[in-house]
């Protein structure tokens, strides 16, 4: 009967000194990962604040594209700054270097990420670095360039080669 006793007591004495085990690691884990985790939060942060310029929907023949902090329900204010082919590339370069650098923290430490981290670390770190060439927004055209007034009306362009439509948005292309 003290054997028992003996064997009971000594298992139990085991499986309590491997849940303090098991604690006193999941701590230091957890004090290991949590800088790392805070480190790439903050480069996220940094990545989604950068916003890349796009042109204003209330108008498709506004040519300048707005910098402004608002995306996309204020971009009516026009008190932002225009940009340009190269301002638009630099905004996306900036963008993507920062979500690069907090993905490098989540594969550098996989052990402190969970799957869906990881996999979209590997998606950001996949897509391109720099911008090859901006296509700038345009109005709508006549095909022949011919400045008609009535673009939007039936018949405008009719003359000249049909509308081209215009693009409210500038296109990124990626070598």
């Amino acid at each position: 009967m003290h054997v028992g006793l003996g064997v009971v007591t000594l298992a139990l004495l085991v499986g309590l000194g491997s849940c303090a085990w098991d604690s006193w690691t999941d701590e230091q884990h957890e004090a290991a990962c949590n800088p790392l985790r805070t480190k790439a939060r903050r480069l996220s942060d940094k990545a989604q604040a950068v916003r890349v310029p796009l042109v204003p929907a209330i108008d498709p023949s506004v040519l300048h594209l707005q910098l402004g902090p608002d995306f996309p329900d204020g971009l009516g204010d026009i008190d932002a700054t225009s940009a340009t082919e190269s301002d638009i590339a630099a905004a996306y370069s900036e963008k993507r270097d920062l979500a690069g650098q907090a993905a490098q923290v989540v594969l550098d430490h996989r052990e402190c990420f969970s799957d869906l981290y990881i996999g979209q670390a590997s998606r950001i770190r996949q897509a391109p670095s720099e911008v090859s060439r901006v296509v700038m927004p345009t109005p709508a055209h006549c095909l022949d360039g011919w400045p008609s007034t009535s673009i939007g009306q039936q018949g405008a362009c009719s003359h000249h080669g049909g509308v081209v439509p215009g693009s409210q948005w500038a296109t990124l292309l990626f070598a």
